[in-house]
C-alpha cells in the first residue's frame, strides 16, 4: 500500500504543475502585461483545486480503468464454500467487497452468520498476492449455542480477481478453507 501512496503523490504533483502551466499559458498575455503575484497565487490555488478533485476521482473510481495499475481489482460480489475444520461441514457462503485504491471492505454470509472485516489489505507475499482481513463474526441468535461472536483472520490468494481460495483462522481456535468465484454480472 506505501507504494500506491507514494504513486498517487508524484501523480497528484504532477497533476498540479501541469494544470498551473496549462491556467498560465491560458492567461499569458495578462501575466506579460500586468504582471501580478495575487494572480500567481489564485492560479495555483485553482491547479491545487483541481489536483485534488482528481486525486479523489481517482483513489475512487479512476483507477480501475488505468491499465497500467497493478492493484486487483476486486469489488464485487463472489459465492463459494466455506469448510470447518471443526465439523468438516461444507456451507455455502458469499462475500462482497468493496474497494477503493487504498481501502477495502470484506463482508461475508452464510446461512448461519454474518461477518464484516475490521481491517483489509492486499499484499505481495513470497511471491503471491493475498488479500489478509480481520474480522467479526456475529452469528445468528439460533446458532449461538455452538457458535459465539468471534473474532478472525482470513487470508484469500489472488491468482485470478474472479477465483479467490484460502483458509481463515478463528479466537475459538477454529480454522477452515474457503473458495470463492465471482458472480457474472
Amino acid at each position: 500500500m506505501k507504494n500506491q501512496y507514494q504513486k498517487l503523490l508524484k501523480m497528484s504533483l504532477w497533476a498540479v504543475i501541469v494544470a498551473f502551466s496549462i491556467r498560465c499559458a491560458l492567461s499569458w498575455q495578462a501575466i506579460v502585461n500586468d504582471f501580478s503575484v495575487y494572480n500567481l497565487w489564485g492560479y495555483a490555488g485553482e491547479a491545487i483545486g483541481f489536483a485534488s478533485v482528481f486525486v479523489i476521482l481517482y483513489e475512487r473510481c479512476l483507477w480501475r480503468i488505468n491499465p497500467f495499475e497493478k492493484m486487483p481489482k476486486l469489488a464485487q460480489k463472489y459465492t463459494g464454500t466455506l469448510i470447518s475444520h471443526y465439523d468438516n461441514i461444507e456451507r455455502p457462503a458469499t462475500i462482497e467487497i468493496q474497494q477503493t485504491l487504498f481501502s477495502i471492505k470484506v463482508f461475508t454470509t452464510t446461512s448461519e452468520s454474518k461477518s464484516a472485516s475490521l481491517s483489509a489489505s492486499i499484499d505481495d507475499f513470497l511471491g503471491e498476492t493475498q488479500l489478509t482481513y480481520c474480522y467479526l463474526n456475529t452469528p445468528k441468535t439460533a446458532y449461538r449455542h455452538r457458535s459465539e461472536v468471534h473474532y478472525g483472520t482470513a487470508i484469500l490468494c489472488i491468482k485470478d480477481p474472479q477465483e479467490l481460495t484460502g483458509q481463515y483462522y478463528t479466537d475459538r481456535k477454529t480454522l477452515g478453507d474457503m473458495t470463492f468465484t465471482a458472480v457474472s454480472k
